[in-house]
């Protein structure tokens, strides 16, 4: 896919704008394509990319609150221009506001269409653990990580919650929760896929821990027969805003 293809896919649907409301809050009207839609405290977490091919957060207030059903009349892959207000916290920079849903429009991407928003790098926010401990999660530049794994495996642990192992890059990962309600209700295998993974803003403290854990918010099948993308491309070349953004920062 290139780069005038994935921008053609947005500004089909007319460009962004901005301007700002009676609190001198700048409001952003916008082209998103809903990437992923998991669930999220009896709601919805959800993830899109913008006209940029950068991912956001779609939250229903600056707390990072979960979107609540009646917001969320919209399915993955769907294409939707929202009003949405940039709501950034502190390890979830990417968050935005959903003030009101315009329009929700039919899907132009497909799931072997995402590869080409694949992160190029080497582990899963910087290590093999389903989590991050205080110090690994301010090392994080972002929250979100999207990329393809090979030999999904999603089951129940003996705590009765769902699971994934798989294996990227070679190196077998385990443990990993699962929030992408199409694919935690039953045991299944696959032999490729693409996965987006999201860290939460606040450590979860229930065992007498302060860990960060990852989440897969949206699970992709890919087709077995294709050859494997590892990193996000657009028209045969890396784009320069990813790398930035995951470089090694606690190098």
């Amino acid at each position: 896919m290139t780069n005038g293809q994935i921008h053609a896919i947005f500004k089909r649907e007319g460009r962004n704008s901005s301007y700002p409301n009676s609190k001198g809050q700048i409001l952003l009207k916008a082209n998103l394509t809903v990437i992923a839609k998991s669930d999220k405290h009896n709601g919805y977490c959800v993830a899109a990319l913008n006209e940029k091919g950068r991912i956001i957060r779609l939250v229903r207030d600056k707390e990072g609150h979960a979107l609540t059903e009646e917001q969320c009349r919209f399915k993955k892959l769907d294409r939707i221009l929202a009003d949405i207000t940039h709501g950034p916290l502190k390890h979830q920079r990417e968050n935005y506001v959903l003030n009101e849903l315009l329009e929700v429009r039919p899907p132009t991407l497909n799931a072997d269409g995402l590869t080409a928003f694949f992160h190029d790098q080497a582990h899963i926010f910087g290590n093999e653990n389903p989590w991050l401990t205080e110090e690994e999660m301010h090392c994080q530049r972002t929250s979100f990580m999207f990329a393809e794994v090979s030999d999904l495996h999603i089951y129940e642990n003996d705590e009765e919650k769902m699971k994934a192992d798989f294996i990227f890059r070679g190196i077998e990962h385990k443990g990993f929760s699962i929030t992408d309600p199409a694919f935690k209700t039953r045991e299944r295998r696959i032999k490729r896929a693409a996965l987006l993974f999201s860290l939460p803003d606040a450590a979860y403290t229930r065992y007498g821990n302060e860990l960060y854990y990852k989440f897969i918010c949206a699970v992709y099948p890919l087709k077995a027969a294709e050859k494997a993308l590892d990193c996000y491309r657009i028209g045969g070349h890396r784009a320069n805003f990813y790398d930035w953004l995951y470089e090694e920062k606690c190098a």
